[in-house]
This record gives structure tokens, C-alpha cells and sequence, in this order.
């Protein structure tokens, strides 16, 4: 099966891969604000195309992830990572596998009023219960099962074992076992760099490229389909940047996220509410 993409959409696309990823290079080289013309791109706050190049990710990979870590470890490491998402949080625990620890660590923090979790996306919590302890509770459940879920041959089949769980949708499945994929865990999984969850963002934003509603759903199984194709139209339009910073599908999906975003922007489809002082020092040194 094959799908036609509509051009000027895909063009849009490669635009905003090409420019987020330049404003990325020169934000790393501390060149003076503004980093782009595009009005969109400078006063919004977005992902980068590469997934792992995000500030957070870049935290984990330096201070987190060790791949001289044993599966169960990481798998603990990816969990942990994920649902609290926060490295002021994450850098107070010293053990991942004292659960316990992790627990009162947590609490404490929370005791003081600091921050413990991400504010990037919704973290799951169960009613009655408060948040700390329904993820440490959601990790233990994890833990039992774990020589299971390590013995899922695929990053698809290590997704779909996760979601099993009450607390890990799709999403934060596929931030886990996309860490894991980089990891010693998922190196031989063969769809490691080829396959990701669909999520609503990316979903508006396959169908934006095919020119249908916005909101059709997408099944999975059409992703699937889709993305590998989407990934071949793309891959030579962007082929220095692709090596570069050596993509994979879950950037993809990524990028279809925020693509959706930067087209609901500039149809006037809504409001975005993460706004970034993209302009630099006005007259008097104020950011603007």
C-alpha cells in the first residue's frame, strides 16, 4: 500500500526540521538571540527533531543512562526517568532499585514544596492516592514482571507488554522504550530505529500530510504503515540532518507532533500555551 503526501505539507516539514534544527546549533554555539526569523519558531517553545537532543534527554544520557547497567537496571532507569521526568528529582535518588528509597526520597521532596515531576506532560496518579506513591507503586507492579517484559524480542512487543499496566498509556510506553532502544536492552531489537507509537499530536499530523481532517483517527496499524514510507519521502530532503543527528522513527513521530503544532499556529487553529523569549535583549537589556 502506498499513500500519497500532500507536497506543500511535506515542504512545511522539511522547513521546520531544517530551521529547529539550525536554531538548535546555534543555541549550543551561544550565538546571540534571535536564533531564526520565523516568529513561530522564536517566541513558541519546541521539541527538537532529534528526541534524545531535548534538555532533559541530554540530562539523562549524561548523569542517568549507563549501558554497563544489567536489562532489569535499565528497565528501573527508563521507568523512573520517564514517569517522573524532572533531573532535580531524579538527581537526590541513589539507588533505582531500592524502591523504598526512591519512595521516601520523593516524598521528602515533595514535603518541602520543590518540584517533583515534569510539567512537559501528564503524569499518571490514582485516585485516593497521591502521586509519589502511585508511581512507586506502578514501578513495583513493573518490577514483578520484569523478566517477562525483558523477554520481548521488539521495541513494539516491549510497548505493547507495558501499556498492559494501569498508568502507562501509549505515550509514556513509547518514552521508555525509546530510551531503552539507545540502550543495551533494545540494541538488538530488529524495529528499534524503524517503529513508534502513534500519539494524538502525531496523529493530526500524519493526517495533515495526507490532506484529510485533522481529526480522523489513525489506528496503529496504519501508522505503521505510514511512517516507514513518510520516513523515505523525508530522509533525502533532509539527508544531511538525518545523519547527523542519526533519526530514527520515534524523531519522526516527534517531529509530526510538533509539525501539528506549528500548522495549528499558522492556520490560527488555537492558542499554544509554552512561549519562549526568543528575541533577546531589548534596548534596556530585557528579554523580550
Amino acid at each position: 500500500m502506498t499513500f500519497a503526501f500532500a507536497p506543500a505539507e511535506v515542504e512545511i516539514l522539511v522547513y521546520w526540521m531544517i530551521e529547529r534544527d539550525r536554531i538548535r546549533m546555534l543555541k549550543e554555539t551561544d550565538a546571540p538571540k534571535p536564533w531564526t526569523a520565523d516568529p513561530l519558531l522564536r517566541d513558541y517553545r519546541w521539541c527538537n527533531v532529534r528526541r534524545m537532543d531535548d534538555r532533559v534527554s541530554q540530562w539523562l544520557l549524561e548523569h542517568w543512562y549507563d549501558p554497563r547497567h544489567d536489562p532489569e537496571y535499565q528497565l528501573y532507569d527508563a521507568l523512573l526517568a520517564r514517569l517522573i521526568n524532572w533531573p532535580d528529582s531524579l538527581g537526590e535518588v541513589l539507588d533505582v532499585r531500592e524502591f523504598e528509597h526512591v519512595r521516601s526520597t520523593l516524598t521528602a521532596r515533595a514535603a518541602r514544596g520543590e518540584k517533583v515531576f515534569t510539567g512537559a506532560y501528564v503524569v499518571p496518579g490514582v485516585p485516593g492516592k497521591n502521586k509519589v506513591d502511585s508511581i512507586l507503586d506502578l514501578v513495583i507492579a513493573v518490577a514483578d514482571k520484569s523478566a517477562e517484559i525483558l523477554k520481548c524480542s521488539s521495541m513494539r512487543d516491549t510497548w505493547a507488554r507495558l501499556t498492559r499496566f494501569d498508568g502507562i498509556g501509549s505515550f509514556l510506553a513509547g518514552q521508555i522504550v525509546s530510551d531503552l532502544a539507545r540502550q543495551g536492552v533494545g540494541m538488538e531489537w530488529p524495529d528499534a530505529g524503524t517503529w513508534a507509537p502513534i500519539g494524538p499530536g502525531s496523529a493530526r499530523g500524519i493526517n495533515r500530510l495526507l490532506g484529510r481532517p485533522k481529526d480522523r483517527r489513525v489506528p496503529q496499524a496504519e501508522f505503521e504503515l505510514l511512517l516507514p514510507e513518510l520516513m523515505t519521502a523525508l530522509e533525502p530532503r533532509v539527508r544531511g540532518l538525518w545523519k547527523d543527528r542519526g533519526l530514527v522513527a520515534m524523531d519522526i513521530q516527534n517531529c509530526l507532533c510538533e509539525f501539528d503544532k506549528y500548522r495549528r499556529l499558522t492556520l490560527g487553529e488555537g492558542k499554544v500555551r509554552a512561549r519562549y523569549a526568543g528575541k533577546g535583549p531589548g534596548p534596556q537589556g530585557a528579554l523580550l
